[in-house]
């Protein structure tokens, strides 16, 4: 999970790193792994303020689909 899914991206192409097709971004490690990279703004679950600032991440927000769907939920 990452905060800039783009930057991933541009680091992935820096290295010469494949990344497979399809929706999302993902490749696969040295050892042959499936890696997904998903943003944090397009997840669902929520962090607390304070265990985000402890993170060093306090102003990480969602993007407006997840946060639709949390309220979908009733979890907003």
């Amino acid at each position: 999970m990452v905060d800039d899914r783009e930057l991933v991206r541009q680091a992935l192409d820096s290295a010469g790193i494949e990344v497979l097709p399809g929706r999302g971004l993902a490749f696969h490690d040295p050892w042959g792994n499936h890696v997904q990279i998903v943003e944090y703004r397009d997840i669902q679950f929520i962090k607390d303020e304070a265990v985000l600032r402890g993170m060093g991440l306090e102003g990480l927000a969602k993007s407006e689909g997840a946060l639709r769907e949390l309220e979908q939920k009733g979890l907003r």
